[in-house]
């Protein structure tokens, strides 16, 4: 059963209609035209679609997915994000972020000839093991340069911090910055006490499920979970420390403070977040899990141009978000919207996963203006 929206429906018209269905944890799509996708599910399985068909690619590497005992869904790890090159269309690359079977997130790069996964290059690979680095998004900067989050949602509390995002030869509750060949950009920042640059764009970082870059603006946008509330809405900035898990508007799941650190302290050297969502209970606040993050521009849907669209795990359905005014609506679009991304021609392909964990029922819907379908 879906939860009642924590914030007003809004009354939008849209259209939706459901292309793909068989699907697990449908999370990364790499768009090739407006009607053909290659599509991750978290289980381990790259998909391609096309003619309203779906078929899956084979070699792809083994994937490391656990969870939590008693609950059988996947809650860590996993084949995540998948991105095309900038340059697609001439070299057909691919990239893909994931965590291997030794609990090291890693991205790699490859293309696809006869259904099969060929060329197959890591390019980039963390220091460390993170077996809670839930969150893995790849955006691109320019044709030259991306964007990679790497999450870190240990639970941390007041008593027993864990400050593997605060430590930067920890790859983990980071957003790095590369090069299309997994180098290291000169132009990364250069931390106190180091003499080179790292991978690391910005540090602090709980768990960026969503990742945005404006190519009008040039602004990397970031959503980020809190632990039991305290999501965050952040303008990502070169070397910037985003506070994790020393500041956070959130409590523990056990109800312990999260932070060891007063917000006065944190607006010191820290970036508190521009916007943050906590939902009012009577055990202290609880999360909306936002998933993905899309600012929507040229839209069929013309009721959503010029905002933010985010899925919500906690509540079931995709939400709508208003940067000018701060204001946040419910959607009539329900499921666990793990990703929303835009086709060329206007219209939104949502990724939705299983809503049932015994079954592969996770869904592919495309958005398009029109008659709102309930």
């Amino acid at each position: 059963m879906v939860p009642e929206s924590p914030y007003p429906i809004s009354e939008d018209a849209f259209s939706v209609d459901t292309i793909a269905r068989g699907l697990t944890i449908p999370y990364g799509i790499a768009i090739v035209g407006e009607d053909e996708y290659f599509i991750t599910d978290r289980v381990g399985k790259l998909v391609h679609y096309a003619n309203g068909m779906l078929a899956e690619v084979t070699g792809m590497p083994p994937v490391a997915t656990f969870g939590t005992p008693g609950i059988p869904a996947i809650l860590h790890g996993g084949l995540m994000d998948l991105s095309p090159h900038p340059a697609f269309a001439d070299n057909g690359l691919l990239y893909v972020a994931y965590l291997d079977t030794t609990g090291l997130a890693r991205v790699s790069r490859f293309t696809v000839r006869n259904k099969t996964a060929t060329d197959f290059n890591p390019i980039f690979t963390t220091r460390n093991p993170n077996w809670t680095g839930n969150g893995m998004r790849i955006v691109w900067e320019d044709s030259a340069h991306f964007f990679l989050n790497i999450g870190n949602s240990d639970w941390s509390t007041f008593s027993h911090p864990v400050l593997y995002a605060q430590d930067l030869d920890h790859d983990a509750g980071k957003i790095h910055r590369l090069r299309e060949n997994g180098d290291i950009p000169p132009d990364n920042p250069i931390f106190d006490g180091r003499t080179t640059p790292s991978s690391i764009w910005s540090y602090g970082h709980r768990d960026v499920q969503g990742l945005y870059y404006d190519t009008s603006s040039h602004t990397l946008f970031g959503i980020e979970h809190g632990p039991q509330g305290g999501d965050e809405f952040n303008v990502i900035e070169k070397g910037k420390n985003y506070g994790w898990p020393l500041f956070s508007y959130g409590i523990n799941y056990d109800g312990q403070w999260a932070s060891t650190i007063t917000e006065d302290s944190a607006a010191t050297f820290t970036v508190l977040p521009e916007h943050y969502w906590t939902i009012p209970t009577d055990y202290g606040g609880q999360a909306l899990a936002p998933a993905c993050l899309l600012k929507v521009d040229s839209s069929s849907v013309a009721d959503w141009n010029g905002h933010f669209l985010f899925g919500s795990l906690a509540y079931r359905r995709l939400m709508r978000f208003n940067r000018k005014t701060g204001e946040t609506f419910g959607l009539n679009i329900e499921g666990r919207v793990r990703t929303i991304k835009q086709l060329p021609g206007g219209d939104i392909i949502a990724l939705i996963e299983r809503n049932d964990l015994t079954k592969a029922n996770g869904i592919v819907v495309r958005i398009g203006g029109g008659v709102n379908e309930r």
